[in-house]
């Protein structure tokens, strides 16, 4: 897309930037230059997300944003549909194309180590407790993990997040009867700025779920738990398999009730054999591209910006 294309981000997570991550990855290869501005008004594409920068859009979440919707595309990593009367276009965790105007792009994919990209940092000064992670090799997803010292691995099952959702906190009760969860993060109240790798080395299992079973939304939990080299307890939608090899992984989805999924999980703790068959499976059984969504973004804004030309 040839000429100087102006670009503003607004309503993204807090600490988010257009200087470095994975939707500058996303702008550099689908705009032959563009210019990073501040203002809506100004800017010829706004990309934006879902969470309103100020405490009163919070409250009234009637009030219209972003202010230039037909110049915008929607950034959605949250487990929502997209909502098209805010952005012409969306980026989403969804399946559905919507008559060709999302484009699916899963948030685990941040993680990944795209060629070029430059990886997100917490800010100076922030109080992040995530984000100290290392990007991921993609080839290394693609190939068995050494199954070789799965055993050696003392301690059973860690739980590392925020958000204490009932459904997670009830399967920690029922995992806690085979052997004891260790939590970390916000939820422990004992919150590590460090990576959670260096917590992950030394469990068999990490429970992983998602905040709920929403089609397509994978987020960098499951990922995190196979890379961390234990056996991720996942749950998500049915679909999971899309992205992943469901054989790398248990997921309660699997199960009619939590107490099925942590007798299952016992197990697979007490047989050798078992864990070795999880630890010999890729995370991935196909390599992931960004060639759809780099076309897609490529489209929408030509699309924008021929409208705009004409107004």
């Amino acid at each position: 897309m040839s000429g100087l294309v102006k670009v503003c981000a607004v309503h993204f997570w807090p600490g988010f930037s257009l200087e470095h991550g994975f939707v500058r990855l996303l702008l550099d290869h689908a705009l032959d230059s563009f210019q990073i501005v501040d203002s809506e008004k100004e800017a010829d594409i706004v990309l934006t997300s879902i969470f309103p920068s100020y405490p009163r859009i919070r409250k009234n979440l009637h009030l219209k944003w972003p202010a230039f919707p037909q110049k915008s595309i929607g950034v959605v990593w949250e487990n929502e549909r997209p909502d098209y009367s805010k952005y012409k276009f969306s980026l989403s965790s969804d399946f559905d194309s919507y008559g060709g105007r999302n484009c699916r792009v899963p948030l685990w994919y941040m993680q990944l180590q795209w060629p070029g990209m430059k990886p997100d940092l917490p800010p100076p000064g922030s109080k992040a407790w995530s984000l100290f992670e290392p990007l991921v090799d993609v080839e290394s997803l693609l190939h068995p993990r050494d199954s070789s010292t799965v055993p050696d691995r003392e301690r059973f099952c860690c739980f590392v997040a925020k958000n204490a959702e009932r459904h997670r906190m009830f399967a920690i009760d029922c995992l806690n009867a085979v052997a004891p969860v260790d939590l970390y993060g916000p939820i422990s109240g004992k919150t590590a700025r460090m990576s959670k790798y260096e917590i992950l080395k030394d469990y068999r299992f990490n429970l992983c779920f998602e905040n709920s079973s929403f089609p397509g939304y994978y987020t960098e939990k499951l990922l995190q738990a196979w890379v961390g080299g234990c056996v991720p307890l996942y749950f998500s939608d049915p679909w999971f398999h899309i992205d992943f090899n469901p054989r790398a992984a248990i997921n309660r989805i699997d199960f009619a009730t939590v107490g099925d999924f942590a007798g299952h999980v016992a197990s697979i703790n007490s047989s050798r054999n078992a864990m070795k068959d999880l630890y010999d499976q890729p995370l991935l059984t196909k390599r992931p591209s960004l060639d759809g969504a780099i076309k897609f973004l490529k489209d929408a804004c030509a699309d924008i910006l021929t409208a705009n030309r004409k107004q």
